[in-house]
């Protein structure tokens, strides 16, 4: 009994220490160092970029936008496409998508089931597309122009 005493006054001892330490270092104005945080992706590169835009550059852009959007929701994107009733279009479509509880992109994405289907079958894509949108957004945007550029021009 004496040892375990002993054990839990050092290992309060112990606490009342850090957490002194701590009080003195916050009441000195130092701040402490932030938590490490996990290594950032490696950026891609202009050419993955690229062949991210390019199924999507010529679409407009609203349809971009929703893409971009939805990409942030692989599991909901695949979910959507597995319930979409092919046979439901128009404002019945409109009306069992808006009683699902999914973003508004995802629901905006099953007025165009080739693309809510292609972005299911390759949720590999769609999630580096959301990976890249998020870390890169001005490059991906770059290259969608780029992409649709070229196209233009290559007709």
């Amino acid at each position: 009994m004496a040892a375990k005493c002993k054990i839990t006054t050092l290992s309060l001892l112990t606490a009342c220490i850090y957490v002194g330490a701590a009080l003195l270092t916050i009441a000195q104005g130092e701040t402490a160092a932030p938590p490490t945080s996990p290594t950032a992706p490696a950026p891609q590169s202009a050419s993955q970029l690229q062949a991210l835009a390019a199924p999507i550059a010529l679409y407009p852009d609203s349809l971009v936008a929703q893409i971009l959007t939805a990409s942030t929701f692989p599991d909901q994107i695949a979910i959507a496409d597995y319930w979409q009733n092919k046979t439901l279009t128009g404002s019945v479509l409109m009306q069992s998508v808006d009683a699902q509880n999914w973003d508004a992109s995802v629901k905006a994405l099953t007025e165009f089931p080739s693309v809510l289907s292609n972005m299911a079958k390759n949720l590999a894509w769609t999630s580096s597309l959301d990976e890249a949108y998020h870390d890169q957004h001005s490059e991906v945007m770059a290259n969608i122009d780029i992409t649709l550029t070229r196209r233009r021009t290559a007709t």
